[in-house]
């Protein structure tokens, strides 16, 4: 110990210095052995230290602190106080703390009301009076009473009302004026959009002539310029259907014609009219949704619309791959998606995208074109049906549009699920209105009753042409859909028109037009295509369909009636065109009509020519006036012609009495047509006894091989013409029919085009030298329509005449003439065996 706050002093009587642990003060004590405890020895201390331990019960407060000098002074410095002898004035004056505390906010909460008082109450009356402006009452003032800051405030109010108050009537004013501008900028939208479609359309049509050739050809720069004026044109068209739709979804102006609709055949006219916007994209069309979807309760030709935009949309933004479009059924609607393999969109250009004169950035504007108005559009469509629209899309990916329509009720299915018996196809048979009796009395220049078929799916629309065309007396049968329009024409029915509409169930009308014109030329039968669209794409597909003429809804009934008389008219005017040039002689040709045949139009073709003749006609001519031999000649062709055209073939001239028949397909089709017409004749020829009339024979010579059909004359008449030697070796068998007695003669030409040459009956009977044929010509005898007796008898001696055949032309007639002789036996109408046998004794009597 060296000094401590203990009485005693630190030394003890020896002068020496005490030890913590002897010192007399308790609380030393304990302190030294707490310290000598908690550090082992007191030169453990090196740092100062705060501790505590509890001495009597009571907590005792420790401090040490070494104290070190450099004269070698190592000293601790211990204070130990008990925490007793300061809480007691600490907590004195905490309490005293805490009640001038409670005076002060006493005091602070008096002061505080007084002064809220007269703070507050100008303040609430400002809030007051804003809430009153804020609700348009523009004659709210506050009293200024005060001359410092809420004085200040309150003139402020005061002037700011009176400004507000100013500013809403002038922005009442501008925005009445504004909407006033924005009607009348709709309507002139509208209306230069309508006025930009005539010139449009000029321009268009112009340029596609130009590329036509009409002014003459032009070089393959200048096309391929004019053909971006059109597509360009193309696109401008869109964007007018676009800016007028915009503008009638603006003010509210649009009406939906809503019926059951197919969502399948509109996807196939969609895809149909979207082709052009391929380009050389590697793009593919698919569309995936099923035949027995169910119908949508829709108007058809904005669905068109919409399908439209959103596929030109993807064809836009997609280089290659697929567009397609697939449905599915999601509760009480259908979920109808277009997907792409496009660039992609981004997510956080999804809702903008459809808002007006947007686009998903500004370079994709720069690089893909467009306005931004097709999709503003599609959505206010779509949601004008009460559906809803929605994008899903990842970049480099691609984008899937869906939007949703309501589903068609029964009622509106009921039309398409009813399949149609032969009796509901036509209304002449059940409906009071037509009658198949009525004769056509308003068109002088057609003769016979005519016959048109509807194809026609909305009930509206089919009472509506009936009414139109019901006074003129037509024979009127009707169709729902193309599918039993075809069934009933390949049973044998056959309109002299169709009034054909474009979207029905099942098939459209563009596809049921191809279906019609793979068997019927549009010469034939005219189809006027009657449709709701008047875009010159649509009409554009129909025409390239096959359809001779179309109609807008809603239709004109003088303009109905005035392309029905004209489609009849020209029809008549083609059938009576192909009386004197057959269809099948312009198919040759390569050509769609009349028309577009030119003197000196020629090809070269390997055919069949049959060459017929009446035996000793000039014998029996010289009987006959000349008004019967007319009637006798054309009542002979007439029936021969119906049997040439029933086997593919065409009579390419008649020559008199004579007929030159081609045959474009097998050799077999020619050799039939000959055996039909010797049988025909011979049922003609029993009739024709029976009433007096005098029976006749004809010839008929065949030879297959190459020929030149053309056109042949001068500037004013020409006429077609077969030229070949094998045309002139078809009309020297027909001659050596009368040599050898029989009635149909065809070279070895025709003979080995016979898909099976024992089908027929027929046997080999010379070979022989034809004036203007350098070789031998091998002649066969088809004695296919031969009388039974005389057929059976030639079957039987077959193999004896060819033995017999085969020794004469070896030189044994000994030998041959016994045969002949045998086949005659069997066989006595035999003419060629009776020739031959004649010729085998002729030279054996001149060789003796």
């Amino acid at each position: 110990m060296v000094a401590g706050s203990f009485p005693e002093p630190p030394f003890d009587k020896n002068q020496q210095q005490l030890k913590a642990f002897d010192v007399k003060d308790k609380l030393i004590q304990a302190t030294a052995k707490y310290l000598t405890k908690r550090y082992g020895h007191f030169s453990q201390i090196t740092d100062s230290e705060q501790t505590h331990f509890f001495y009597e019960g009571q907590r005792q407060l420790v401090h040490v602190s070494p104290f070190n000098t450099k004269f070698d002074l190592d000293w601790l410095i211990i204070v130990v106080v008990p925490e007793a002898d300061f809480m007691e004035q600490i907590n004195n004056n905490s309490r005293m703390t805490v009640l001038l505390t409670l005076v002060a906010l006493v005091l602070a909460t008096i002061i505080s009301i007084l002064t809220s008082k007269w703070i507050i109450q100008p303040i609430l009356g400002l809030n007051e009076a804003a809430k009153k402006l804020s609700n348009g009452d523009w004659d709210q003032s506050l009293p200024v009473e005060r001359s410092d800051e809420l004085g200040e405030l309150a003139n402020s109010f005061n002037s700011m009302a009176k400004q507000l108050k100013g500013s809403f009537q002038t922005l009442e004013e501008q925005n009445a004026e504004l909407q006033r501008l924005d009607k009348l900028k709709n309507e002139f939208l509208a209306n230069t959009s309508h006025e930009l479609r005539t010139p449009l359309n000029g321009i268009i049509g112009i340029a596609n002539f130009l590329i036509d050739g009409t002014t003459g050809s032009l070089p393959e720069p200048t096309c391929n310029n004019l053909m971006m004026i059109v597509l360009s044109g193309r696109r401008l068209g869109n964007l007018v259907n676009n800016i007028l739709d915009f503008s009638k979804l603006r003010l509210m102006n649009l009406d939906l014609q809503r019926k059951s609709v197919d969502i399948r055949e509109i996807v196939e006219v969609v895809f149909t009219l979207s082709k052009p916007l391929i380009g050389k994209k590697e793009l593919q069309f698919v569309n995936n949704i099923s035949e027995k979807f169910p119908l949508a309760l829709a108007d058809e030709n904005r669905l068109q619309q919409i399908l439209l935009n959103l596929v030109s949309n993807a064809v836009k933004f997609t280089d290659s791959g697929r567009v397609d479009i697939s449905a599915e059924v999601k509760e009480d609607c259908l979920a109808i998606s277009v997907f792409d393999t496009g660039i992609g969109i981004p997510e956080d250009k999804y809702d903008r995208i459809f808002e007006s004169f947007e686009q998903a950035d500004g370079s994709t504007a720069r690089i893909y074109g467009g306005t931004g108005l097709g999709l503003a559009v599609t959505k206010k469509l779509v949601e004008l049906h009460g559906g809803d629209i929605y994008v899903a899309s990842e970049i480099g990916v691609g984008s899937r549009f869906t939007f949703t329509l309501p589903i068609a009720d029964d009622a509106h299915n009921l039309l398409n699920e009813s399949p149609l018996s032969r009796e509901s196809l036509v209304i002449e048979e059940r409906s009071p209105e037509i009658s198949s009796q009525f004769q056509l009395s308003k068109a002088p220049s057609l003769n016979g009753a005519v016959k048109i078929l509807v194809i026609e799916d909305e009930p509206i629309n089919i009472q509506v042409l009936i009414n139109h065309l019901k006074l003129q007396n037509y024979a009127i049968s009707l169709a729902m859909n193309g599918i039993d329009a075809l069934t009933e024409i390949e049973k044998g029915y056959k309109p002299d028109l169709i009034l054909l509409d474009v979207m029905m169930p099942k098939m459209t009308g563009y596809e049921v037009c191809i279906k019609l014109r793979e068997q019927f030329p549009v010469n034939e039968l005219p189809i006027l295509i009657l449709t709701a669209k008047n875009q010159v794409s649509d009409l554009v597909e129909g025409l390239q369909s096959g359809a001779n003429d179309y109609l807008t809804k809603p239709i004109s009934k003088h303009e109905l009636m005035a392309k029905i008389q004209m489609q009849l008219q020209l029809s008549q005017m083609n059938l009576a065109y192909n009386r004197f040039v057959p269809r099948q002689f312009l198919k040759i040709l390569n050509k769609k009509n009349i028309i577009e045949v030119q003197l000196g139009d020629q090809v070269q073709k390997n055919m069949s020519i049959l060459f017929s003749d009446i035996r000793s006609f000039t014998t029996l001519s010289e009987n006959l006036t000349p008004e019967e031999n007319f009637n006798f000649i054309n009542t002979y062709l007439s029936r021969m012609e119906p049997i040439i055209t029933e086997h593919n073939g065409f009579v390419e001239q008649y020559l008199g009495d004579a007929v030159m028949a081609l045959f474009d397909g097998s050799a077999d089709e020619a050799v039939k047509a000959g055996i039909s017409m010797h049988q025909q004749l011979r049922k003609d020829n029993q009739h024709d006894e029976g009433v007096g009339a005098i029976p006749i024979q004809i010839g008929i010579g065949i030879n297959t091989g190459p020929l030149i059909l053309g056109t042949i004359g001068g500037q004013q008449r020409m006429a077609g013409a077969a030229i070949s030697e094998a045309v002139n070796l078809a009309s020297r068998l027909e001659g050596l029919t009368k040599h050898y007695g029989v009635s149909l003669l065809i070279s070895h030409h025709t003979y080995a085009q016979l898909r099976n040459p024992s089908d027929y009956a027929i046997r080999l009977i010379d070979r022989v030298k034809i004036k203007g044929q350098s070789e031998l010509v091998i002649v066969y005898e088809v004695f296919e329509a031969d009388e039974e007796q005389n057929k059976a008898g030639k079957l039987a001696n077959q193999t004896l005449f060819a033995s017999a055949l085969s020794d004469y032309k070896q030189k044994d007639y000994s030998k041959a003439a016994q045969q002949f002789e045998a086949c005659l036996k069997h066989n006595p109408n035999d003419t060629v065996a009776e020739i031959y046998l004649k010729h085998s004794r002729l030279y054996l009597s001149s060789e003796s």
